[in-house]
């Protein structure tokens, strides 16, 4: 007898296998079992299924992600590119504008991270998927129906009302790449990567059970015994009957026999689909108070400093002729050297500049003044590089895990060891560090990641603390910065972790909706989540020179078969495509923040924002 709350009772490692079967249902067959008067749209992208049709009389727009069945012609990949995100925003815009309901079905590895989806700006459009469908004046439904891969499955997942195949999965990041990147040392003593994969489905939690107690879907929908890919009729079934009810509930129907969605029903929707994704991660405290914290600058220890006296005598006579040659006066100097070697995940996008001046290295901040490339830098140096002298005051300092809903799902083991080092060791409780200060005189909110915390990555503190920031930046009407190094969503929290993509971009746009102004600051290294999401939604975008920034990191894409262009995963590249609106060399960001700071005090802004995408379209 089947459980009547339909909770999956297999565990995570058979519905891992089910997701993969062969003959899995897609989402091809799900729209032609579902839909009557079908008419395709010519997608951009194979992996990308998007038509009109209707179900009991109602016209809907569907989107569907497509994976290749072994055995039939296809192209798809299961991995949507640029174009295909790109496309959803256009069929967005139809949608709102005749006020037609979106169906979307979800079944991805997650989003393509080859270097030309990389060009097109795939994380950017990400982003602005996730915003789009936070905020989209139309009725939305979503069904992962497979695989929820990451933000390639959250692009087309916010919806009013979400659900799941029981044996469906949902995860911050796949599997293989999970184990590729937790157990590394692993695979390299010679075990298999499907040997890991139970462990790392362990770490990732993605059950649609697990994704239920978020708040990501409300409800869970059965499949046949064995598995969907033995009967599509159940399962097909299954789905209409649920889309039916739904908008049922949303749409009035004419004596005509047509049906469309009632005029009250989209504001009040829109209303409970905010509150919903701003309580991914519900706290039990409210605003905490303002904290001065010490700023107790330590400068790094550098690996490659060169002092030529305590050279041996060949080394001196070496390095003497090559600082006459290029015309170095300095005696005491940095080396410029490459570091890009995924096997010891050494990621320095820039470098082989060879000797500079070390007084300019500091003064820049520790990194190299020709191309960018430096020193990750703490928490500290970023305050003293950006603001006022002893104008930070923190927020929410003490903010932690322990203040979370359902706590103990994520705190315990190997993962509450982990925060209790990093809460000892670095400048606050959390990656991410929240406060108040003045630049230039100008009071602004700053919000800095601190990539000596788990690498910068974000959870369901992080993302908190990001929203309480914005609602204090709206409270006071002071711009808002945030300056980002990190390697994107916190696997140690699964989806939890996925989910405050949304919260984080759903908390943007109400700050936009105040004329508030966000400038987004890209610092080395920016990748996964935190790329996909707020980083790429500023108003301004500024990149610092030379620093590494892609849609997934290094070793994930080396994993996934991709090759790697050290001169593309670069902000410096992002600038030159037009995607950033500035370049600036860590000295100088300051004063670049300083320029925009000052034009949004010495402007008066709409008090509400007619636009709340992106200013500057660089598809266009």
């Amino acid at each position: 007898m089947r459980k009547r709350d339909n909770t999956p009772s297999k565990t995570l490692i058979e519905r891992y296998k089910l997701i993969r079967h062969p003959e899995r249902i897609r989402s091809s067959d799900v729209i032609k079992g579902v839909f009557e008067k079908i008419s395709y749209y010519e997608s951009p992208d194979p992996s990308l299924i998007v038509a009109r049709g209707t179900i009991d009389k109602i016209r809907c727009i569907i989107i569907g992600q497509e994976k290749r069945r072994q055995g039939k012609e296809s192209k798809a990949t299961g991995m949507v590119t640029a174009e295909g995100h790109g496309f959803i925003l256009d069929i967005l815009d139809e949608a709102e504008e005749h006020n037609t309901p979106v169906i979307s079905f979800i079944d991805t590895f997650g989003g393509n991270s080859s270097m030309e989806a990389e060009m097109g700006g795939q994380s950017f459009l990400i982003s602005d998927c996730i915003s789009r469908f936070c905020n989209v004046k139309t009725p939305t439904l979503s069904y992962v129906i497979g695989e929820g891969g990451s933000g390639g499955a959250l692009a087309i997942q916010i919806a009013d009302k979400g659900f799941m195949l029981e044996n469906a999965l949902y995860s911050v990041i796949a599997p293989e790449s999970c184990s590729r990147i937790i157990f590394h040392k692993r695979l390299a003593a010679g075990e298999e990567i499907e040997a890991t994969l139970p462990d790392a489905l362990e770490v990732l939690r993605p059950g649609a059970e697990h994704i239920r107690d978020i708040g990501m879907i409300d409800e869970i929908l059965p499949e046949p015994k064995i598995g969907a890919h033995i009967n599509y009729e159940y399962t097909i079934k299954t789905l209409k009957n649920s889309i039916s009810k739904e908008l049922d509930e949303w749409v009035t129907s004419y004596k005509s026999g047509k049906k469309v969605v009632k005029k009250k029903v989209v504001a009040k929707l829109l209303k409970e689909r905010r509150e919903k994704v701003l309580n991914y991660g519900e706290f039990y405290n409210k605003l905490g108070k303002l904290v001065k914290r010490m700023i107790n600058k330590k400068p790094p220890v550098f690996k490659d400093r060169v002092d030529i006296e305590s050279e041996d005598f060949y080394n001196q006579l070496l390095i003497k002729a090559h600082l006459e040659e290029k015309g170095i006066e300095e005696t005491e100097l940095f080396e410029c050297i490459k570091e890009w070697d995924p096997k010891q995940n050494l990621f320095r996008v820039a470098g082989g500049c060879g000797f500079v001046s070390y007084k300019d290295y500091v003064d820049n901040f520790y990194a190299c003044p020709k191309c960018g490339k430096g020193e990750y830098l703490s928490i500290e140096d970023q305050i003293e590089k950006i603001c006022d002298k002893d104008t930070y005051i923190e927020i929410e300092n003490d903010l932690n895990i322990y203040q979370l809903f359902g706590c103990d799902r994520y705190n315990f083991g190997k993962y509450k060891s982990l925060l209790e080092k990093m809460q000892k060791k670095c400048f606050s409780n959390e990656s991410l560090v929240t406060g108040t200060a003045k630049i230039n005189g100008k009071n602004v909110v700053l919000v800095l990641t601190d990539i000596q915390f788990i690498g910068g990555s974000f959870g369901a503190v992080f993302g908190e603390k990001f929203k309480r920031a914005v609602d204090f930046a709206i409270k006071h009407k002071y711009p808002f910065i945030s300056v980002c190094s990190s390697g994107g969503a916190r696997m140690n929290e699964g989806p939890m972790a996925l989910a405050q993509m949304a919260k984080m971009n759903m908390s943007l746009l109400d700050l936009k909706k105040e004329g508030i102004l966000y400038i987004s600051v890209i610092a080395g290294p920016t990748t996964g989540g935190a790329y996909a999401s707020y980083v790429t939604q500023g108003d301004i975008i500024i990149g610092e020179e030379g620093g590494l920034v892609e849609f997934a990191g290094p070793r994930v894409v080396t994993g996934a078969g991709f090759e790697v262009d050290r001169d593309i995963v670069i902000t410096d590249k992002l600038y030159e495509t037009k995607k950033i609106h500035e370049i600036t060399k860590r000295k100088d960001l300051k004063d670049a923040l300083t320029y925009y700071v000052n034009f949004f005090y010495c402007l008066k802004f709409p008090k509400t924002r007619k636009k709340l995408g992106r200013i500057r379209d660089f598809r266009k």
